[in-house]
């Protein structure tokens, strides 16, 4: 009898350790899990930028690489809009920073609306953003460029009290077979230098 109540509490002892090492196993994971999800959090706000939650440069980088791999996997087009808000400056000094940066945010927006889904925007510099258009030739890309500057002139913001209209100079490229994203960007650049000599407010292709 006495042996049977030993391997009672024995077994009843082994049960307990048994029952705690599963509670810090489901403990453990659950924490995993907490501390994956807050690096994809900070993961993602790394390649974002705050403002207008498009990507920054270097997620910019990341999705260039991502395109130009399937560019050689599968021999598609793949077209770089180079995008500068008209009159930028006078924006700021004349309706203050937090206009500015509301015109931003409110070409963002806009852009990510009309955008397909394999589309991405990304905050290049300043005033300036970048939209890749994959698997588009490039008079379908100065199209889509185009689209948005004509929705962004029938959609106002409001900097207090006062309706402003934003208009942007674009260029786009299409990336050559022998070409790096670098280049690509660079002829949109110029591109959208010679729509800003020609009066603004114009798409040109490179």
């Amino acid at each position: 009898m006495g042996s049977t109540r030993s391997l009672a509490s024995d077994s009843l002892n082994a049960r307990d350790q048994l029952r705690g090492m599963a509670e810090k196993v489901a403990a453990s994971e659950a924490e995993l899990g907490r501390l994956h999800q807050q690096l994809d959090r900070l993961s993602a706000q790394a390649r974002h930028d705050p403002l207008t939650g498009a990507l920054n440069r270097k997620g910019l980088d990341e999705a260039l690489e991502r395109e130009l791999q399937t560019v050689r996997r599968k021999s598609q087009a793949l077209c770089l809009g180079m995008i500068d808000i008209d009159n930028f400056k006078s924006i700021n000094d004349r309706l203050g920073q937090h206009s500015g940066d509301a015109a931003l945010v409110h070409l963002a927006s806009v852009a990510r609306e009309l955008m397909r889904s394999q589309d991405s925007l990304a905050r290049y510099r300043g005033e300036e953003f970048v939209v890749l258009l994959p698997d588009t030739a490039l008079d379908a890309g100065v199209e889509a460029i185009t689209r948005l500057q004509r929705e962004l002139s029938k959609r106002f913001f409001m900097a207090g009290t006062e309706k402003v209209l934003i208009t942007f100079s674009a260029g786009v490229a299409q990336l050559g077979e022998q070409e790096g994203a670098a280049e690509a960007i660079r002829r949109a650049d110029q591109a959208m230098y010679l729509a800003k000599r020609a009066g603004k407010n114009r798409v040109f292709g490179a």
